[in-house]
């Protein structure tokens, strides 16, 4: 009685953590579902017509060192209780450049900048190589890059150190993949040397990268934030 007593309190013990271990695979697949929902890629935008010549342009060159391009993306680090957890990547490998006119009226033109997609930092190693193996596959799409092709909210005038708040639209290519991106620009020019800071949102899915996700435990949303603080000199000063 007693040996069937013990393999009666046994099977039950295998059947509470069959029950728990599948109710646990169920959540974590049901939460990786819901966080990467289906999202429709707006694709490149189109450049008709004849380029016009610009002039007057000034050529602004990135300056790296004082140049930080990020990104920021949320994950559910389920084992560690941490459902909302902010994954900060940056790295300072942009280059690039950009014309601007401030006289008669402001302008800003011929932007194309380009991110090394393989020098990109969190605060964990493994999940860096993770991402850049898996996600990124920066072994064969190493670099994401904008080309401007307009601009929406420029002032009517220009004063030397005025903060200007303006949307710079183009498009963004990265993974093998272009769409169309907007960013939210703020900056200003003081002399030769332009500061500020660009913003965008993008989703992985649209690129054809797929969310990194670590067996249903270590689930990244779909949606990324794109943000570039930047320092740019104009060429021969």
């Amino acid at each position: 009685m007693k040996r069937k007593s013990i393999i009666v309190a046994v099977v039950l013990v295998v059947v509470v953590i069959a029950v728990l271990v599948g109710g646990f695979l169920v959540y974590t697949q049901h939460f990786a579902n819901s966080v990467n929902q289906p999202h429709q890629a707006a694709g490149p935008i189109s450049v008709t017509g004849t380029p016009t010549t610009i002039s007057g342009l000034r050529t602004f060159q990135i300056v790296p060192d004082q140049t930080t391009a990020s990104y920021s993306v949320y994950e559910n680090l389920i084992i560690e209780n941490k459902p909302h957890n902010k994954v900060v990547g940056t790295t300072h490998t942009v280059q690039g450049s950009f014309g601007v006119r401030t006289d008669p009226s402001p302008l800003i033109g011929n932007m194309k900048i380009t991110v090394d997609l393989r020098t990109l930092q969190t605060d964990s190693p493994r999940r860096d190589n993770y991402v850049q193996r898996n996600a990124l596959q920066t072994d064969q799409y190493p670099y994401a890059t904008f080309v401007s092709v307009l601009s929406q909210g420029l002032p009517a005038s220009y004063s030397d150190g005025q903060n200007v708040h303006f949307k710079l639209i183009g498009n963004l290519t990265m993974h093998g993949k272009t769409n169309r991106a907007t960013f939210d620009v703020q900056g200003k020019l003081s002399g030769n040397t332009i500061t500020g800071t660009a913003t965008t949102t993008i989703y992985m899915t649209d690129f054809g990268i797929q969310p990194p996700n670590l067996a249903n435990i270590a689930i990244s949303e779909n949606q990324v934030t794109l943000s570039i603080t930047f320092t740019a000199r104009a060429t021969g000063s």
